[in-house]
C-alpha cells in the first residue's frame, strides 16, 4: 500500500513537472495521466480526511493539501483538447467550457493551498471546515465534467 502511494506521488510530481516545465501531455497519453493524478488526490483526500477523523495532528495536512494544490494547477494540462475516449469519465463539456472548467480547477487549488495554510495553524476546527471546502471544490468539477460521479 505504501509502495503504490510513492508510484502514484511520483507519478503526479513527475505531471506537475511536465506541466510547470511547459512540456505538454500528448493526447492520446492524457488519459492515464489523469487518471493517475486523479487518484493521488484522492488518496491525499483520504488521508487528510482520516487526520482529521483521528484528531490530528493538523501538521500532518500540511503535505497532502500541498499535493493536492500541485495537481489541480496541473489539471488544464491533463485535458488537452481531442484527449476523451468513449471510456473515459470526462465530459464533453470539460472542453466546450473550458474557461469554467479551467476555473474550477484553480479554484480547488486556491482552497488547498488555504486547507494547508490553516493546517500550518493548528486549529483543527479551522481545518476541517476548510476541507470541506476543497470537498466542495472538488465536487463541484465532478458535478458539470465527470461522466460518473
Amino acid at each position: 500500500m505504501k509502495q503504490t502511494r510513492i508510484l502514484l506521488a511520483a507519478g503526479a510530481l513527475s505531471l506537475a513537472l511536465a506541466a510547470t516545465a511547459g512540456i505538454g501531455i500528448a493526447a492520446d497519453d492524457a488519459g492515464e495521466a489523469r487518471s493517475q493524478a486523479m487518484k493521488t488526490m484522492g488518496g491525499s483526500m483520504k488521508a487528510i480526511k482520516d487526520t482529521i477523523g483521528a484528531g490530528g495532528p493538523a501538521a500532518d495536512i500540511v503535505a497532502p493539501a500541498q499535493k493536492i494544490a500541485e495537481i489541480a494547477a496541473t489539471i488544464p494540462s491533463l485535458f488537452p483538447e481531442g484527449s476523451d475516449a468513449p471510456d473515459d469519465e470526462a465530459k464533453a463539456e470539460i472542453w466546450q467550457n473550458w474557461d469554467d472548467f479551467s476555473a474550477k480547477a484553480k479554484a480547488l487549488g486556491d482552497e488547498a493551498t488555504l486547507l494547508a495554510s490553516a493546517a500550518q495553524g493548528g486549529d483543527m476546527a479551522t481545518v476541517g471546515a476548510q476541507f470541506d471546502k476543497v470537498g466542495g471544490s472538488c465536487g463541484a468539477c465532478h458535478k458539470a465534467y465527470r461522466a460518473k460521479p
